[in-house]
């Protein structure tokens, strides 16, 4: 079966066709000139800017806008047909402006007028323009800073392990700024983060949570056009294993031979409990107390309040920060005796150093069978220049002693030299 051509070209041999073909063009083409006819038809123009502006009155008071209904108009524009189809929204601005008379904080309706940013504004007029106006907040800035508190509770039924200590939440900031309007930031009172716990803890707990507004009566404040910095913290709530570990006594300058024994020493509190890393407690098995320097020890002064010294990872939960020595020093003698020698160490090689202070009386402390043998030539007074390396002229400087042919005893109290220290060739 073969399908006919239409012969086009008999076509426009017809009348009847070509009125009817010759109505529809026409037809067209009306519709085309209408819709270009800017002089008659307005243009719409959309997404134009708008610019809020306030007068110097306001500015000088420290007055912005922080907030307004709408940032983009639609407008349409009628005139020149070359000019108006050329504008774009870049070329246009609509204008709110906040009349001189307003010199307080609020919100206000503005009307809006359109400006161009071109100077063709000759060749077209603004037939209208939406929306017709904004609504505009308007006020002071203002800037507070708060401390971030921490709003944790625990589900209603909540369980704790008594082996575990759960210490409190630990926010990564311990401020917030909360800026914005005047008014708006006025009503802060406090802010803090909120977070519910719901199974028991055994291991610390992180968790990161957005920050939230509260006025004095307690409730929450939504931010509005405040903004919030940071708007969110890290928090970590610290769980950590409990025991209870003994105290140990430590001392310096003690004698070599010295052996105090466990009724020679005696600590109170004996033990604390601690909560600290799994890791820490497997190596951590009693705590040493701060040093206590023999040159403070004789039978008479025995009775010391030591620091309680605990790695930095540890928390002390008996909230003792010292602990009491005591130490039986009953089969101590004392007695007093002249140092007449001296020795200087730490001496930088290109000075000299000579002691002028003759002899030092000092109190010596050990069991009677040694201290009774002592003679002075068993005592050293040692000068350490060690903190005297860019010095020269004459100082005081504190001394150490040595007692020899002894292994327990010791020179009690603190005591000073004069030196003088020269350099070398001078």
């Amino acid at each position: 079966m073969k399908i006919k051509r239409i012969a086009w070209e008999r076509a426009f041999y017809n009348n009847k066709f070509v009125l009817a073909f010759s109505f529809l063009l026409a037809l067209v083409l009306w519709a085309i000139m209408v819709s270009t006819d800017t002089q008659e038809h307005a243009r719409a123009i959309a997404e134009v800017p708008i610019t809020v502006t306030l007068p110097d009155s306001a500015l000088s008071d420290g007055m912005k806008v922080f907030s307004q209904t709408d940032t983009k108009a639609t407008v349409y524009i009628k005139g020149n047909s070359l000019v108006v189809n050329q504008l774009k929204a870049g070329d246009l601005e609509a204008v709110a402006a906040l009349p001189a008379n307003v010199t307080e904080p609020g919100s206000y309706t503005l009307p809006l007028t359109v400006q161009s940013r071109r100077t063709l504004n000759a060749a077209y007029t603004v037939d209208s323009i939406y929306p017709a106006q904004v609504l505009v907040t308007v006020d002071r800035y203002k800037e507070k800073t708060f401390a971030v508190q921490s709003d944790v509770t625990y589900k209603a039924g909540y369980k704790s392990d008594p082996s575990f200590f759960v210490g409190m939440p630990d926010p990564s900031q311990d401020t917030v700024t909360v800026s914005g309007p005047e008014k708006q930031v006025l009503q802060v009172n406090r802010v803090a983060f909120e977070y519910e716990i719901d199974s028991t803890l055994t291991d610390t707990k992180n968790f990161t949570v957005p920050l939230a507004l509260f006025d004095a009566n307690g409730n929450k404040i939504d931010r509005g056009n405040m903004t919030v910095n940071p708007e969110k913290v890290d928090v970590s709530i610290p769980v950590l294993p409990r025991a209870r570990l003994s105290l140990k006594a430590a001392f310096t300058n003690k004698p070599a031979g010295l052996s105090l024994g466990s009724g020679q020493v005696s600590i109170d509190p004996q033990e604390i409990e601690v909560a600290a890393p799994k890791d820490v407690l497997a190596t951590l098995k009693e705590v040493s107390l701060e040093p206590i320097d023999f040159s403070k020890i004789n039978p008479s002064n025995n009775t010391f309040d030591a620091n309680i010294d605990l790695p930095s990872t540890c928390k002390n939960l008996s909230n003792l920060p010292t602990a009491k020595v005591t130490l039986n020093l009953g089969s101590m003698i004392t007695r007093q005796m002249q140092v007449t020698n001296f020795s200087v160490k730490n001496l930088s090689a290109d000075k000299t150093a000579q002691v002028y202070t003759r002899e030092i009386p000092v109190t010596v402390v050990g069991p009677e069978n040694e201290v009774s043998r002592l003679t002075e030539s068993n005592l050293t007074a040692q000068v350490d220049l060690s903190d005297r390396e860019n010095f020269t002229g004459h100082t005081e400087v504190p001394v150490t002693f040595s007692v020899s042919s002894t292994e327990n005893t010791w020179v009690y109290g603190s005591y000073m030299a004069n030196v003088e220290i020269r350099q070398k060739n001078s």
